[in-house]
């Protein structure tokens, strides 16, 4: 449950002596502490490799947050939000165990003029993702579980692009009739393997419809050795009886100096680019408390390989399901399987937990991956 904390037992909370039952006074200010609390067991075969395993944000990331706002008056007011990621298999801090490192900041909210906030942010291009994902992340379906993997790295599609970005300025437009505009920029200071960040997006929602523009741009570590460019474009339509998605990403990496994760395909080198386009199309059929989950992905490569053996595409097709158990709680599962062609090394994970380095083996393999799991949110 989320709880409301005047400013005053807000200060007794970061000294760890608030009562567990203070409330705000005023409903505009206060701070609520909220979190997700996600876990699933995963089962996974991926050609020379398989793995049983617990994991941790099988639908969603686990999280612990903080959100808060005061009201200045005039239609202003002042907001903040500090979010970390847990892992919840072994207690650990996410994202490299930053302390925050899902968000932390801080800025200005004005009913006429939108909101501006500043610190560890989420890319625009990131948040409109879960919006083309029937999915929405989740289990062995959504976007967030294809993970491009060899012996030496991983590569994510199709967020190639960090997720969030450290020293960043945000800001997002008050509701435009249907419209609404994000935009972020962010220095790379301190973050050695890659240098300034931009994004934006603009998303229509009127009435069934649901639609998303986006785009990021990341540069090398000098900001002039290559890029990250990408682009995602879709949305759904609510028909009552079914909802249906569709969604197009496209990205090209130039980043020469970018290595882990942000790292080209193995196998272009030089001046050369990995290039990639990733079609969804999927829909949830809700029967009660039960919603089915189907969605097929067709993801093409069309990267320059200095030895070139044919576009390294495949074929992702998933189903799953979700029951509500409760307003908070909820069971889930799914299972997926991507079909390599020419060389590629597509791996399937679990919503925010991808696979291991080094499990994709040889290439052309099928990858299979059954995730079970329940979510709990506070």
């Amino acid at each position: 449950m989320k709880h409301s904390l005047s400013a005053a037992a807000a200060g007794l909370l970061a000294l760890g002596l608030a009562p567990a039952h203070a409330q705000g006074g005023a409903p505009a200010s206060g701070v609520t502490i909220y979190g997700v609390a996600d876990a699933g067991v995963e089962w996974s075969n991926n050609g020379a490799g398989s793995s049983r395993r617990l994991v941790s944000g099988g639908a969603l990331g686990s999280r612990l947050g903080f959100r808060g706002v005061e009201d200045l008056g005039g239609g202003l007011s002042a907001v903040f939000r500090l979010e970390q990621g847990i892992n919840l298999d072994d207690g650990t801090l996410g994202q490299g165990g930053r302390a925050f490192g899902r968000e932390a900041s801080v800025g200005l909210a004005s009913t006429a003029w939108g909101t501006v906030t500043a610190g560890r942010l989420p890319t625009p291009y990131y948040v409109a993702q879960s919006g083309v994902d029937a999915f929405s992340w989740m289990g062995s379906g959504g976007h967030l579980a294809i993970t491009r993997s060899t012996d030496a790295t991983r590569q994510l599609l199709p967020l190639a692009v960090s997720a969030r970005f450290d020293n960043a300025v945000g800001y997002v437009t008050p509701r435009l009739g249907p419209l609404t505009f994000r935009a972020m920029a962010a220095a790379g200071e301190n973050q050695p393997t890659i240098g300034r960040a931009y994004s934006a997006s603009a998303t229509y929602r009127n009435g069934p419809v649901d639609a998303v523009l986006a785009w990021a741009r990341q540069q090398g570590a000098d900001n002039a050795n290559g890029r990250i460019d990408a682009v995602v474009a879709g949305g759904s339509y609510d028909f009552g009886a079914a909802k249906i998605f569709a969604g197009y990403t496209a990205e090209k990496n130039s980043c020469g100096t970018c290595t882990g994760a942000l790292a080209r395909a193995q196998g272009v080198t030089g001046a050369a680019a990995s290039e990639f386009r990733l079609i969804n199309l999927g829909a949830r059929v809700p029967f009660g408390a039960f919603t089915a989950i189907v969605q097929a992905v067709r993801i093409s490569d069309r990267s320059a390989y200095a030895a070139a053996t044919g576009q390294r595409d495949a074929t992702w097709l998933a189903i799953g399901g979700e029951y509500t158990l409760s307003k908070r709680t909820m069971a889930y599962a799914s299972l997926g399987a991507v079909g390599n062609q020419n060389g590629s090394r597509y791996a399937l994970g679990s919503g925010s937990a991808q696979q291991p380095a080094g499990l994709g083996g040889a290439g052309d393999h099928r990858s299979t991956t059954l995730t079970l799991g329940m979510r709990h949110a506070f």
